[in-house]
């Protein structure tokens, strides 16, 4: 991957940014990763060195690097009362190496806790499944193929995670009582059945086998799609009112007309947001070029 600097940073700032403090350990590919689309995972790798990215838009790993480091450092000298942090476990799925590693585990407990630093709307509602599914893997990982130093299986009985909000605000937290209260988010992981992790990681990696063979498409959930809606706003104002939403034009149009004066209809075009703004190879996707019209 290239790193420029359009903003002319420090170069202090941007070595730090560049550095890769990741090691897979040689795996061909990681728990992180077989969660992820296996087009992008594919694609990724064919043009590792063609990939740019400006040092600007790194400023989030820097955030996210800190709190892991701070975060592991307190648990190693934790290691009486039984943490373990930052180890990387390896398996062979369809003859194939993968490895995944857990931020902190304690085997005395059975405890699994993975630490996110993210926005806080991922605090709101149920946890992302990206996240259950990541997690209850590498509890898989442990449970199978990661031993005590006496030899024996080890045990997750429950699995959290840490969420840092990075973006919270205190004040948008005394507006809205629905908001996230604090600045940090204890989540309840619900764990899977084995047969379950099994299952999903066979069939992941037969996925991302599969898009090094043929062309294969993101789905719109991987895509981070938002479809087409229509809102009623009031004239002047910056939010459609309670229930204005709608996905049918037609629809849209006989509840602006009962509302009578001082109402307008927005259209709000759908998008593919992580295409647009967050995918590094999406200038070589096909499915994106032509969804844009290229």
């Amino acid at each position: 991957m290239k790193i420029t600097n359009k903003l002319g940073l420090p170069d202090p700032f941007v070595r730090a940014v560049s550095q890769k403090t990741y090691n897979n350990e040689g795996s061909w590919r990681t728990v992180t990763e077989l969660i992820g689309p296996a087009k992008v995972s594919f694609l990724r790798r064919k043009h590792e060195n063609e990939i740019e990215v400006d040092a600007s838009e790194l400023v989030y790993t820097i955030q996210g690097e800190t709190a892991h480091a701070l975060l592991e450092r307190a648990a190693k000298s934790m290691r009486e009362e039984g943490w373990v942090a930052e180890v990387r476990i390896h398996d062979e799925v369809e003859g194939k190496k993968i490895s995944g590693a857990f931020d902190l585990y304690n085997p005395k407990t059975g405890e699994l806790i993975d630490f996110k630093v993210s926005t806080a709307w991922k605090a709101k509602g149920e946890p992302p499944q990206e996240w259950v599914a990541q997690t209850n893997i590498l509890a898989h990982l442990i449970r199978n193929k990661w031993k005590s130093e006496e030899g024996k299986a080890q045990e997750v009985k429950s699995i959290k995670v840490l969420l840092i909000m990075r973006d919270h605000s205190k004040l948008e937290a005394k507006r809205d009582e629905n908001y996230p209260q604090f600045s940090v988010k204890y989540i309840d992981i619900p764990l899977w059945e084995d047969s379950k992790c099994r299952e999903y990681l066979n069939n992941r990696v037969v996925l991302h086998l599969k898009a090094e063979q043929e062309e294969i498409d993101c789905n719109p959930e991987e895509r981070w799609a938002k479809p087409t809606i229509w809102a009623i706003k009031k004239i002047g104002g910056s939010k459609a009112i309670p229930g204005g939403l709608y996905a049918d034009h037609e629809k849209a149009q006989e509840a602006l007309a009962s509302l009578g004066k001082g109402y307008l209809l927005e259209h709000r075009p759908g998008e593919n947001v992580r295409c647009e703004n967050y995918c590094s190879v999406s200038k070589w996707c096909k499915q994106y070029q032509i969804m844009k019209g290229k």
